[in-house]
């Protein structure tokens, strides 16, 4: 039978670095929270879940090997990614769009959640190897024998609901990658005595006299109100504000012959695809991102943005 202690303080893990991640490229508080742990059950699932959902595969390796499935709504899926491009939620869900930009916060997710383990002296890296948008009719069978995490989120004041999957492997994983290092806590190390034999040495939570045990616990932290969040979000995000980006301006484009290129010499012409007077292209990072008209500013070329690309436009580029 599984240690589901363990097994959930993963899954805990897990939600406090969604919460931090979301939280971070959205600009938007938002926080994961765990409800249950139970059997699967997919009239549960289909009551909490509009189907087809998205079902990201997640895989991961070092100390251990499994692979646990999440089930997202799609809305949910349409939400975030919209956030993510400086949007406000309201939008369609595009599934090439979305699912690319949905794998990428959740591939940021799982290093965060690595770099955490790392504290612990724990190895997981994991990676997004799938999203998909399925109706479940495939997987449930599969699924018959996995427990179910239902998860729960509140995002621009709608509440939507997650599910995640582990099989019996997965859970023995998440049994044994805090085995070891419980094992390490409750080891006792020895310091020499005064009488030069080695004797063991107290813990912080032993009793330092005769009497009753000393109960040891975590200490209970209060929620952070919204107006701190709103400000580790925006300091975090400052962070971003320094980072150097190559921006390029792509006056037109052309596809020559190897052969056409070596007879080139000094005064050759090459014709591009836009006529004089055509708007140009602006490269940000490799992605379009606005179009523009050459100009010409105190004796310096420059380029007035004309038009900015679409945030579909540039969630797909996200893809690319």
């Amino acid at each position: 039978m599984s240690d589901m202690n363990k097994v959930n303080r993963l899954i805990k893990l897990f939600c406090s670095n969604t919460s931090g991640v979301l939280s971070t490229i959205t600009n938007n508080t938002i926080k994961i929270n765990l409800l249950t742990s139970e059997a699967f059950d997919f009239d549960k699932v289909q009551e909490e879940i509009e189907l087809p959902g998205v079902m990201l595969t997640m895989n991961f390796s070092g100390d251990q090997n499994f692979q646990p499935l999440l089930l997202a709504p799609k809305k949910l899926v349409a939400v975030l990614a919209d956030l993510m491009m400086l949007g406000d939620g309201d939008v369609d869900y595009f599934p090439d769009e979305h699912n690319e930009a949905v794998q990428e916060m959740f591939n940021q997710i799982l290093g965060s959640l690595s770099s955490e383990l790392s504290g612990e002296g724990i190895t997981l890296s994991g990676t997004v190897t799938q999203v998909e948008l399925t109706d479940m009719e495939i997987q449930k069978d599969f699924l018959e024998d996995n427990t179910m995490s239902r998860l729960s989120t509140e995002v621009i004041g709608q509440e939507f609901h997650l599910y995640l999957f582990l099989d019996s492997f997965a859970e023995t994983s998440a049994e044994n990658l805090f085995a070891a290092t419980e094992d390490e806590d409750e080891a006792e190390p020895t310091v020499p005595s005064s009488g030069g034999a080695p004797s063991p040495q107290r813990s912080a939570a032993a009793p330092l006299s005769d009497g009753p045990p000393i109960n040891v616990s975590r200490p209970q932290f209060s929620e952070i109100d919204e107006a701190r969040s709103s400000v580790t979000g925006n300091s975090n995000m400052d962070l971003l504000y320094d980072i150097v980006l190559p921006v390029t301006v792509q006056l037109g484009s052309k596809e020559i012959k190897i052969k056409e290129i070596l007879e080139m010499g000094q005064g050759s012409l090459i014709e591009l695809d836009k006529t004089a007077g055509d708007y140009v292209d602006l490269i940000v990072n490799g992605k379009k991102f606005a179009i523009g008209e050459v100009m010409v500013a105190d004796d310096n070329y420059a380029v007035r943005i004309v038009s900015l690309v679409s945030r579909k436009e540039r969630i797909k580029s996200l893809g690319d």
